[in-house]
């Protein structure tokens, strides 16, 4: 019963979305992310917080409203994109993106070792993948599932439908360097929070925060480039910009290594969330997990701003 009834809104959503000017879908989207602001509390407050972790030093509390405040925003325009997903060809995507830095993907990609895609859940990645695939890229995203059997089955059939290539569940790490073999992208977001068994801590915006490792370990096993990739939201389109390798100073033992990889990963990541932190995920909590024998992270208060 939850599968249909989830199923139904899905396509009453899909259905008005599809139908509705890009404009006018942006600004309902945006409408929704105020909505949200206000009476997801939680997740305010969490956004909130996690600002106060991360720039609480540097900008006023003030500042920080309008940050959060700005990332729901954009996240709500995210869902009536979600369901214009569908539309994408590779001319509109000229239409709506713009690139920048594609030279260094295809240099890299060139030396015919795959290329491993550095990322992180900024602006709109699933328009970014779509993107990569219809611009005729191999690319292949590491990711997870939704709860939702409804939301998981469309979001998945979306991608696939562009020519994403998904890896999820058992077996990625076989599957991933089955796809570097054949000379394609693997797709990793380095800004999640990770579970104790499943990461290191790494600073992250000053602070110790859990991060997977799998993509430095691939990388020191395969010796594939690893190219940074994001993008922001420019008015009702999106830029992308593609970055130079990383480089990186191989370490002779192995866990020194996978912790100076995974410290450049993060750091690149911190880097792209300061150019426009209105456009990432402050609502996830990226510090939950803590190293043994600490709590979670210390919360300073924020007064009645959360």
């Amino acid at each position: 019963m939850r599968y249909v009834i989830e199923s139904a809104l899905l396509w009453l959503m899909g259905t008005l979305f599809k139908a509705l000017p890009r404009g006018a879908a942006l600004a309902f989207g945006r409408h929704l992310g105020s909505l949200a602001f206000i009476l997801a509390f939680k997740r305010r407050r969490l956004a909130l917080r996690n600002l106060e972790l991360a720039l609480g030093d540097e900008i006023p509390s003030r500042e920080r409203m309008k940050i959060a405040r700005r990332s729901f925003k954009h996240l709500g325009t995210l869902l009536p994109e979600f369901f214009q997903i569908p539309r994408l060809t590779p001319d509109s995507v000229s239409d709506i993106m713009t690139f920048e830095g594609e030279e260094y993907l295809d240099a890299a990609l060139a030396q015919g070792k795959g290329v491993f895609v550095l990322s992180a859940h900024m602006g709109n990645w699933d328009f970014m993948g779509a993107a990569f695939a219809l611009r005729g890229y191999p690319l292949a995203l590491i990711t997870k599932t939704s709860r939702s059997e409804a939301i998981n089955r469309l979001w998945m059939q979306y991608r696939a439908d562009k020519g994403v290539k998904l890896l999820k569940g058992r077996g990625t790490m076989k599957e991933s360097l089955k796809h570097l073999k054949d000379g394609g992208m693997v797709g990793f977001a380095m800004d999640q929070n990770a579970r104790r068994a499943e990461g290191i801590f790494v600073p992250f915006f000053g602070r110790d925060a859990c991060t997977l490792t799998s993509l430095a370990l691939l990388a020191r096993r395969t010796g594939s480039p690893v190219v940074p990739i994001h993008t922001f939201r420019t008015g009702k389109g999106h830029h992308i910009v593609i970055e130079q390798p990383i480089e990186h100073n191989p370490q002779p033992e192995q866990d020194q290594d996978i912790i100076e990889r995974t410290r450049e990963y993060t750091q690149w990541v911190e880097k792209v969330v300061r150019l426009h932190p209105d456009q990432w995920t402050w609502l996830h909590d990226r510090w939950k997990t803590r190293p043994e024998g600490e709590s979670r992270v210390q919360r300073a208060k924020c007064g009645e701003s959360c």
